[in-house]
């Protein structure tokens, strides 16, 4: 068995980048941007019959790797990427420079609008190769000016130089960077005391609430971009949801959701996918033949796919009635419910209390797979040191009322 073979069989789950050119593998980390935490092998110099000597990374646990990842085309040209699951390799396939790069460099034209001081937009280049590394070049789309390799490269190895929304995307970083947002943008609230709780739609007492219509400052509509786009393409690598041809978004939070979620599929993972969204009242003028009711709907197809994102599950009542709407479309499948928060209670109202809990009546009843970036238990984990003792009291009380479980 060859050193390669040795080296990708001992993974049960993780990222294999072969056929590294010699010295070239502590770049190719740098533009891949693995978690700190993350189980890394290096190995130098390996003896290669294609390259005389080549570099090996390997990266143990499961990660998504967007198609961004390209990016290390630049410096280690016709290298491979290895994705292995269950000790078998699932995927492979040679890493080749992208058509296009959209963000990354700079163009060197300083009258280029693109270098503008003020609402300059984001770079756009045109890569040419050659039969070399050497003859690759960047052609700015709005100037024309030309960037050359030594200049690519110079900027690589830059300290300064930084890469935002590619390399490697695991779980655990989605559900961190969503949290921060919800948390740093205000989404995530509390009431101003233990005796003046927030008063949900069905009558519960409620020591939280989150709202994502909070979220309207750019950067926390990137960070949910990429969080449900992310989330979205993990689940299809990993097989838990099969591959769809509509985001449909709940009116009112989830049209946003909806058409966010769009855009980060297709600006991150090269996915092209239309939304819908439903009217909480039909429609009485104008074009009444195909969106009176679910607008967006002109283009759907019977038979296509349909995934449902939305912000937060408590009853599932309001997803009962998302799936009735989505009935007028006729023949469809729904692969899917992505929600932002699981906030992990039984069914129900204020005084009416059931056993059995929302996600699993939705997945039992309706066979509506459900998914969450977070839940309740975790993010209240993480936040109960900063709570006074009666708001503490205001959590576990209501959790041992309405909860799952009780909270801990």
């Amino acid at each position: 068995m060859s050193n390669r073979q040795l080296l990708v069989s001992k993974i049960e789950n993780g990222i294999v980048i072969d056929h590294i050119p010699a010295g070239k593998a502590f770049l190719v980390l740098k533009l891949l941007k693995q978690p700190s935490d993350a189980e890394t092998l290096i190995a130098q110099n390996v003896v290669s019959g294609s390259l005389g000597k080549k570099d090996l990374i390997k990266i143990e646990g499961t990660y998504l790797t967007s198609s961004e990842i390209d990016i290390i085309a630049f410096v280690a040209p016709n290298s491979t990427l290895n994705i292995i699951q269950d000790w078998e390799v699932k995927e492979k396939r040679v890493i080749k420079p992208p058509e296009n790069i959209k963000g990354v460099f700079q163009c060197p034209n300083l009258l280029c609008q693109t270098n503008k001081e003020f609402a300059a937009p984001p770079t756009d280049f045109k890569v040419e190769t050659g039969e070399k590394i050497e003859e690759t070049k960047l052609h700015c789309t709005y100037c024309g000016s030309t960037t050359w390799y030594g200049s690519i490269l110079e900027k690589i190895k830059s300290e300064e130089f930084k890469i935002e929304s590619r390399g490697l995307v695991s779980e655990a970083k989605i559900e961190k960077v969503f949290l921060e947002a919800l948390i740093k943008g205000g989404a995530l609230r509390f009431p101003p005391s233990a005796d003046k709780p927030f008063i949900l739609k069905s009558g519960r007492p409620s020591p939280y609430f989150v709202n994502l219509g909070a979220l309207t400052d750019g950067e926390s509509l990137a960070k949910v971009k990429w969080a449900f786009a992310s989330y979205i393409a993990l689940l299809m690598e990993r097989g838990e949801i099969p591959d769809f041809d509509y985001v449909f978004g709940p009116s009112y939070k989830g049209i946003s959701l909806a058409t966010l979620t769009c855009e980060g599929l297709n600006e991150l993972y090269g996915m092209d996918k239309r939304y819908m969204y439903d009217r909480k009242e039909a429609k009485e003028y104008g074009d009444l033949s195909t969106d009176r009711v679910l607008v967006g709907a002109s283009y759907f197809k019977p038979g296509q796919r349909i995934l449902v994102v939305d912000d937060t599950i408590t009853t599932g009542i309001t997803k009962v009635e998302t799936i009735e709407k989505l009935r007028l479309l006729g023949d469809h499948e729904i692969v899917g419910l992505v929600i932002a928060v699981d906030r992990l209670e039984r069914l129900g109202d204020k005084d009416n209390i059931e056993d059995m809990g929302a996600v699993e009546y939705l997945e039992k009843e309706l066979k509506l797979k459900v998914h969450s970036i977070q839940n309740i238990k975790t993010i209240y984990s993480l936040i109960k040191d900063s709570l006074n003792e009666d708001m503490r009291e205001l959590w576990e009380g209501y959790y041992s009322k309405y909860g799952l479980s009780k909270l801990e």
